[in-house]
């Protein structure tokens, strides 16, 4: 039987050239506190005589009989040219992608980016090995930067998995749709993946590597002056404090004064996710450093030191609920913290949790939670349409999961939900199969670029403003949905 190593297909989530961990299994061991993607006048590549050497003690080491497959990697390479593995594409971490990785970290014959006749001093570089009978082999894979920037500025066509719903989209006809774009409005760039939206009823979004207001009428560039972006997240507390992470560090902004926080001080120097908790007035912040908290002047931590339930220090999402359960969910997996500090792994349950990691969720009036899920071990390599889709725990107790094949998902990876007050339904959306509308019965919409005027089938994330207006984050630009 022919074994293969499994290549997974990559989707980045944004498009910064600064800092980006591109490949689904993350490694540790690299230093990255700022670096580029394959950047320079002159690119990083490897003495080709050396390179050549460090193949062939592969091919002599390893048993590659019966074995097809390729993997990449992206390689952290300093002014020193010396490197470092910092994410790969093999989920099941197999030998061969072992050794490979040790010849890499200890290869010192890298050669530098040069920019202005200057050292990077670090940069990034994707390579991909394949093995094709009984050899391997390997090389550079360059990077388009701008070609790749592109790419999202066209909608693509929505890939609807779920083949027996019948989508009637009857509530459509009640929703005014209106798009910003650079096309039609001042708005620098389309790529649009953070919004948040302040006390004051403004708009906070990134655009591209900028971050702007939006007024309903114009876009102003909001960015702090000195600092290149992208705001990879962006967050409004109760006293309207805009939070971000930005230039590989957390700040925050009071209308009037930038305020930048020392990692050594708060206990983390970055951020998948920033989430406001208004009830409890506590700002989340989700980092590999485990969970870092805010609360009135005050910074803390929850990782796996304190919290030996956490199956990773690594946390995407973390939220409290109405009966002050903190919910969180890692790359490996998901945790609930009760209201008495009691903590439960769902790794070591039955339920439809176990083996998700939750990323984000929503409550409504009776205690009904709502979870969308990723898979972060998928049982099938490669799956794009993976055992996700979104959960609902009701508020008994008992646990629901909803997918392509039991629902009216279109697709099963989700990026958030949302809880409607004013409509008493659930928006979902997804970077596929565009924006899902479920009534919380068995009625499913689903709207996207080619039924709709939402001009994509990706939806980054969304919000609500004050009076029930649904804003969504697309990479075609700045999405309202309101009621007629």
């Amino acid at each position: 039987m022919i074994k293969k190593i499994s290549l997974v297909i990559l989707i980045v989530s944004s498009l910064s050239i600064h800092a980006q961990n591109l490949f689904p299994v993350k490694l540790e061991n690299c230093k990255t506190d700022r670096f580029c993607l394959d950047c320079g006048d002159v690119k990083a590549s490897y003495s080709e005589a050396n390179f050549a050497e460090l193949l062939e003690k592969l091919n002599k080491s390893l048993n590659l009989q019966g074995i097809n497959g390729a993997v990449k990697f992206q390689v952290l390479i300093d002014s020193n040219g010396n490197g470092c593995v910092l994410s790969h594409t093999d989920q099941s971490n197999h030998l061969i992608t072992q050794q490979i990785i040790t010849q890499l970290n200890s290869f010192n014959k890298w050669i530098p980016a040069i920019t202005a006749n200057k050292k990077e001093e670090k940069t990034s570089v994707n390579l991909i090995f394949s093995i094709k009978s009984g050899r391997i082999s390997g090389m550079i894979e360059r990077v388009d930067v701008q070609a790749f920037k592109k790419s999202f500025d066209e909608p693509r066509k929505p890939e609807i998995f779920n083949k027996t719903y019948a989508y009637k989209n009857e509530n459509l006809k009640n929703y005014k749709i209106t798009v910003w774009n650079s096309r039609n409005s001042n708005l620098t760039d389309n790529m649009n993946d953070n919004i948040t939206i302040d006390k004051k009823g403004l708009i906070w979004l990134s655009a591209g590597d900028s971050l702007l207001t939006f007024n309903g009428k114009k876009f102003y560039n909001a960015g702090k002056s000195n600092e290149k972006g992208p705001y990879l997240c962006i967050e409004s507390d109760n006293n309207d404090i805009k939070w971000m992470y930005v230039s590989n560090s957390i700040y925050s902004y009071d209308d009037k004064n930038w305020t930048k926080y020392d990692p050594k001080v708060i206990g983390s120097d970055g951020a998948y996710k920033i989430i406001n908790n208004s009830k409890s007035q506590e700002v989340f912040f989700c980092s590999d450093k485990g969970l870092t908290i805010y609360k009135d002047g005050q910074w803390s931590n929850l990782n796996q030191n304190k919290v030996k339930e956490l199956p990773s220090n690594r946390i995407t999402f973390a939220r409290r609920d109405s009966k002050n359960r903190i919910w969180i969910g890692t790359f490996s997996g998901s945790i609930v913290i009760d209201e008495l500090g009691r903590a439960t792994s769902f790794n070591d349950t039955e339920t439809v949790l176990k083996g998700k990691c939750i990323t984000s969720m929503d409550e409504d009036e009776k205690g009904n939670l709502y979870f969308s899920l990723y898979e972060f071990d998928a049982k099938i390599p490669g799956q794009v349409n993976r055992d996700e889709g979104i959960a609902v725990k009701y508020a008994d107790g008992t646990i629901k999961q909803f997918t392509t094949s039991n629902s009216g998902m279109p697709f099963n990876h989700t990026n958030k939900v949302l809880y409607d007050r004013y409509e008493k339904v659930l928006w979902i959306s997804t970077d596929r199969a565009g924006l899902v509308r479920y009534d919380l019965k068995d009625g499913w919409e689903n709207y996207h670029n080619e039924n709709s005027a939402i001009p994509t089938s990706y939806i980054s994330t969304m919000t609500f403003d004050k009076k029930g207006n649904l804003y969504l984050a697309t990479r075609q630009g700045l999405v309202k949905i309101e009621r007629k």
